[in-house]
């Protein structure tokens, strides 16, 4: 019998109800727990504290993600992280967003390599710029929706960030990292995902990696593939890491109903497949996603088991 971890991103917000959602609501429900711990609500950081680890190093999600996209890590450069918004009448990020179509603009005085990642997120190295890491403070969108939207503390990496908008998006940073080891975990496990942050935490960590382009990590994710690909998993090792994206990404996109449909159809595909398997399962969410603002959420995160 093998441990199954379902961890569904951004799962709850002000209106999520347990009840709604009959296989979940079937589970035996454990106390409740904030894995931000009163720190900024963050996918990574959140998960590496569902896995046990108490101390997080910090600057180190780009990082995570160059690897998951299987780039190159230098010692000496600079990575950041970033983000498309729409931005409303005030000048203000609303939600995230796409352009329809955006060319990058030469660099002049820094060696800037953007790389994507997907659903409008980028990566940016910036060769030999690791000094310029505890300088340069970010806004925080995911969190506040408000504020500066550019990064503070070098002209040219600021000068450069300007110039990645249109009239209605910006191209926001919100993070950045140097290279740095992480600590290692002491339970082995395969990571399903489609994300870029978990697929290159399971590098990192040396763990076996599954994804699939059918494994979208949106709501049009197939949820049948993703329960085969788990049970499979899950006959040939002790522990499986499944994770979720789509509710967090409609929540990012401010789409209440498009939210709530796929945590239905997570709820009735998906659980009920992992409910009747031999396989002991766990579910939580990292942190909440509110689609009212299309910001993360702090606060305590259901904690459900199989009976």
């Amino acid at each position: 019998m093998s441990h199954i971890l379902l961890i569904i991103d951004g799962m709850t917000d002000p209106d999520f109800r347990l009840t709604d959602y009959p296989a979940m609501d079937s589970m035996q429900q454990l106390a409740p727990v904030d894995y931000s711990e009163g720190g900024r609500p963050e996918t990574l950081t959140c998960t590496l504290r569902i896995l046990g680890l108490r101390q997080v190093p910090p600057h180190i999600r780009p990082i995570v993600e160059a690897y998951g996209a299987g780039l190159r890590v230098e010692p000496d450069d600079l990575w950041l992280r970033a983000s498309w918004y729409h931005i409303d009448e005030q000048g203000q990020p609303d939600r995230q967003e796409s352009p329809d179509d955006f060319i990058f603009p030469r660099v002049t005085r820094r060696d800037i390599e953007p790389h994507y990642l997907g659903q409008g997120h980028w990566l940016f190295r910036l060769r030999e710029g690791c000094s310029l890491c505890e300088r340069l403070t970010l806004p925080s969108p995911f969190v506040t929706g408000e504020g500066d939207l550019l990064p503070e503390g070098d002209g040219a990496i600021r000068d450069y960030f300007s110039r990645l908008t249109t009239p209605r998006h910006r191209l926001i940073v919100w993070d950045k990292g140097v290279s740095s080891p992480l600590p290692l975990l002491r339970e082995p496990s395969i990571i399903i995902s489609a994300e870029m942050v978990l697929l290159g935490l399971g590098k990192m960590l040396g763990w076996e990696t599954v994804t699939h382009p059918a494994l979208t990590g949106d709501t049009d994710t197939d949820l049948e593939l993703l329960g085969r690909f788990t049970l499979e998993a899950a006959d040939r090792t002790g522990r499986v890491i499944v994770h979720i994206n789509g509710a967090d990404q409609a929540g990012h996109r401010r789409d209440e109903v498009g939210k709530r449909s796929f945590l239905h159809r997570v709820d009735s595909e998906l659980l009920p497949l992992l409910l009747r398997s031999p396989h002991r399962l766990t579910l939580t969410s990292d942190h909440g996603c509110d689609p009212a603002t299309g910001c993360h959420l702090p606060g305590p995160q259901p904690l459900l088991r199989s009976e």
